[in-house]
């Protein structure tokens, strides 16, 4: 067995569902925004096909209602309705800097705050708490009838996201020897493409259901729900895993030199070459989508 007993495992499991979690919450927004936008009312408007009109003669297929750039000849065809299209400005903010703006700083405080405080505060409660945050959020933006709202939900759930990350990978690496902490990483990395995944399943089979006659509410109710469940989890199944050694050495470094000692491994960290190759990297492959 190795690395690989029932109790990494378990570890391993509830860390990447909570990663599965988090990246439906963040991305449902791209596969919500059009029905988002027109119960909400934000962002630009569109000619679109009337979904309520229903001489056959003219089906969805074959009009040419995305065609006509005019409100005042839009809502002169029968068969067209001038209505919310789910892209513009204030769309752009909310599914790219409302997000993007907090889980890249808070990521980096809440890493730079676990480090300095790592002999007193437990990281499972500090990835209990975050998976709490962004499931709730997640739930209440189902519930949120105002564009204010959901920016201010949007920044919630990358808030709690960013603890994810970081403090997953410090207990990965706690939990597994080198020879299976890659495997181990890689199993974790599924959350992102499986919660990417997910969200456009249910964020378009959801909505079309209208389950409940929720309609684009339901995908983020129901991915909410196992998100407060594995937090709970976490809080009542897991413990820190952080080695005995830690202890000592805080024990045996003054909180000064600690500090320096600490600020310049940060700093040369972040101007390794093969660091700021990886950086650049994420950055374009995250701009590619």
């Amino acid at each position: 067995m190795g690395d690989w007993t029932l109790k990494n495992s378990y570890y391993l499991a509830l860390m990447t569902s909570a990663y599965i979690i988090g990246e439906i919450a963040h991305f449902l927004i791209n596969t919500t925004g059009r029905e988002v936008a027109r119960d909400v009312h934000f962002g630009d408007k569109s000619c679109f096909f009337n979904e309520t009109y229903n001489d056959p003669s003219e089906n969805k297929s074959n009009n040419n209602c995305s065609e006509i750039k005019e409100q005042k000849e839009c809502s002169g065809t029968e068969y067209c309705s001038w209505e919310y299209s789910g892209l513009g400005i204030e769309y752009q903010i909310l599914a790219g800097p409302a997000f993007v703006a907090v889980f890249s700083v808070s990521g980096v405080l809440i890493s730079v705050l676990s480090d300095k405080l790592k002999a007193s505060v437990s990281r499972v409660l500090l990835v209990g708490i975050g998976t709490a945050v962004f499931s709730t959020a997640c739930l209440l933006m189902g519930f949120a009838d105002s564009y204010w709202q959901l920016v201010l939900l949007r920044m919630l759930i990358a808030a709690g996201e960013s603890v994810c990350r970081p403090m997953c990978g410090a207990m990965i690496a706690d939990l597994f020897s080198p020879k299976s902490r890659g495997v181990a990483n890689g199993v974790f990395s599924w959350g992102v493409y499986v919660g990417f995944g997910m969200a456009f399943v249910l964020g378009i089979n959801g909505t079309n259901a209208d389950i409940a006659g929720y309609g684009w509410r339901a995908p983020y109710i129901i991915a909410a729900v196992p998100g407060l469940v594995i937090a709970t989890l976490f809080f009542l199944t897991l413990n820190d895993p952080k080695p005995d050694s830690i202890q000592t050495l805080q024990r045996s470094t003054s909180p000064t030199a600690d500090s320096r000692t600490y600020f310049q491994k940060l700093v040369k960290s972040f101007t390794n070459p093969a660091l700021l190759l990886l950086l650049v990297a994420a950055m374009a492959r995250h701009t590619a989508g």
